[in-house]
C-alpha cells in the first residue's frame, strides 16, 4: 500500500508539472522572478486607436446608412484630391450629400481594406496610409483607392478628420517612378518658396482649393487671391528657414502622390529651433504637379 502511495504521488507530481508547463507556455502563469509583459507604449496605443477609427469608418460605409457613416468622421471634414471637393461643417451636412444608390448601381456590395500603415503618430493625431477595394456580392473585385487618412482625437474620440486622396487605378513601374519624382519636386519647390520669404512664389507652388491641417484647425483657400489675402502668407514665424530632413513617398497613382516629410526649423544662425513631421498630398491638375494639401503634427 505504501508503494502504491509513492506511485500515485509521482504521477500527481508529473501531472501538476505538465499543467504548469502548459499554463506557462500559454502565458497564463509567471514563475518566481518572471517579468510581466510590457504595457503597450503610448505611441502603440494611439496607433491602435487610429486603426480602430479606420475600421469604424469602413464598417459604417458598408452599413449603407449615411448618418452612421457620417458619425465616423470629425468636422469640418474635407477630402482633397485632384478632382473637385468640398468642406463639410457638420455630420448632418455630410450625410445629406451621401448617395449610396449611385454606388450600388455599380454592383458594389461591400468594401475591404487592402492595406493600412500608420505613417506618423502624435499626441492626438495620426497619419495612416490606407487602400481599400470594393467588391460585388459574389466577391468580384472592383475599384480601389489610395488614401492617407488624417485621424484625430477630439473629446476623447478618434475619428477621420480628412482624407488625402492620391487617386484610383493601377499604373506601371515607370509611371510610378516618374510621378513619385514629380511629387518630391513639388514639395521641394514649396519649401524653396517658403525659404525665399516670397508669398507669390508660395501661392504659385500650391493647387486650389488648398488645404492646411495644423494647430487643431482645418483651413481651406479656394483660390490664389484668397490665399494671399489670408493669414498664412504673412505669418510671423519664429524661425527663419525650414530644412527638409527626410521625404518618403507613401502612395502614388496616376494623378496623386502622398509623401511624408520630416522637418527642422532653423534660426538665422542655422541652429535647430524645433522639429516637426507631416504629410503632403501632391496632385496633378491642369498638367502641373503641385501641393494640394498638407497636414502637420505640430504647428
Amino acid at each position: 500500500m505504501r508503494g502504491m502511495h509513492r506511485v500515485l504521488f509521482r504521477r500527481r507530481r508529473v501531472f501538476l508539472r505538465g499543467i504548469a508547463l502548459i499554463l506557462g507556455v500559454c502565458g497564463l502563469t509567471a514563475g518566481p522572478g518572471a517579468q510581466a509583459p510590457a504595457a503597450p507604449s503610448p505611441v502603440d496605443a494611439r496607433s491602435r486607436e487610429a486603426l480602430f477609427a479606420l475600421d469604424r469608418y469602413l464598417e459604417t460605409w458598408n452599413s449603407r446608412i449615411p448618418a452612421l457613416w457620417a458619425a465616423s468622421l470629425h468636422y469640418p471634414h474635407v477630402r482633397p484630391g485632384a478632382g473637385p471637393f468640398e468642406v463639410y461643417q457638420t455630420a448632418a451636412e455630410y450625410a445629406a450629400g451621401v448617395n449610396f444608390e449611385q454606388t450600388l448601381r455599380t454592383g458594389w456590395h461591400h468594401s475591404e481594406w487592402v492595406s493600412r500603415e500608420v505613417l506618423q503618430v502624435g499626441a492626438d493625431k495620426a497619419h495612416v496610409a490606407g487602400s481599400w477595394r470594393r467588391f460585388t456580392a459574389d466577391g468580384q473585385a472592383q475599384t480601389s483607392s489610395a488614401i492617407t487618412y488624417i485621424v484625430t482625437r477630439v473629446n476623447g474620440r478618434w475619428g477621420i478628420l480628412s482624407r488625402f486622396a492620391a487617386g484610383t487605378g493601377a499604373i506601371d513601374a515607370a509611371a510610378q517612378a516618374a510621378n513619385a519624382e514629380a511629387g518630391r519636386k513639388a514639395v521641394t519647390a514649396f519649401f524653396a518658396a517658403w525659404n525665399a520669404h516670397d508669398a507669390d512664389a508660395v501661392a504659385a507652388a500650391i493647387h486650389y482649393p488648398h488645404v492646411r491641417i495644423a494647430d487643431g484647425q482645418v483651413e481651406v483657400w479656394k483660390g490664389r487671391e484668397a490665399f494671399l489675402a489670408g493669414a498664412e502668407p504673412g505669418r510671423q514665424r519664429t524661425w527663419y528657414q525650414t530644412r527638409v530632413d527626410g521625404m518618403t513617398v507613401a502612395q502614388v497613382t496616376a494623378n496623386g502622390v502622398n509623401l511624408t516629410v520630416a522637418l527642422s526649423r532653423l534660426g538665422r544662425d542655422g541652429r535647430v529651433l524645433s522639429t516637426d513631421e507631416g504629410v503632403f498630398l501632391v496632385s496633378l491638375r491642369d498638367g502641373a504637379w503641385k501641393v494640394q494639401a498638407r497636414s502637420m503634427m505640430g504647428t
